[in-house]
């Protein structure tokens, strides 16, 4: 009888260590999934300072869509100087874009309608308009344009596909979808 009775507690250690590494298998494939959905389909970036105000917080932590379609009014996230940045796109390429002395931005001879932007100024431009934005390229402005640093400026200049990141989707912090 104790002969049975170690077998089953061998049997059922058995069991138990099968299940314990089924889970542990599980977790780690979940893991490495959830690591490489964030890494290179989803990317999640912080955002620091104000150029973004009022439409985005310094601190704020966002999830950029790297395969979304980009579109005029987007907010995107792109590389300039080793340094993640997010601005909003006001013209795709084959746009023209001028900036007024009053900071009205016209895209193709159209003002745009911009109810993110608190206070519309020219800001620091070292640009001629009106610009012509090259093909598969991107005209960002900052929704704080006293701030901002952003295409206007030659040395950031427009964003091409090879600096994109992507679209920034939605905020972790504060939770939310972000426009």
């Amino acid at each position: 009888m104790a002969k049975h009775a170690k077998q089953k507690q061998r049997f059922f250690q058995g069991q138990v260590f099968k299940r314990t590494l089924k889970i542990v298998l599980i977790i780690i494939v979940a893991a490495s999934l959830l690591l490489n959905l964030f890494t290179f389909i989803m990317p999640v970036v912080k955002y620091y300072g104000n150029s973004m105000s009022p439409t985005l917080e310094d601190g704020q932590i966002l999830i950029v869509n790297r395969m979304a379609e980009i579109k005029s009014g987007d907010i995107i996230a792109f590389y300039y100087n080793n340094k993640v940045i997010v601005r909003r796109v006001v013209a795709a390429g084959n746009s023209q874009v001028s900036i007024d002395a009053f900071g009205t931005v016209s895209v193709n001879g159209k003002a745009l309608d911009e109810p993110y932007v608190e206070k519309k100024t020219l800001g620091q431009s070292n640009l001629v308009f009106p610009y012509n934005v090259p093909t598969n390229a991107y005209f960002v402005l900052g929704d704080n344009r006293d701030v901002a640093m952003d295409s206007r400026l030659s040395e950031i200049g427009v964003v091409t596909e090879d600096r994109l990141l992507g679209k920034v989707v939605f905020s972790l912090q504060p939770f939310g979808s972000v426009q």
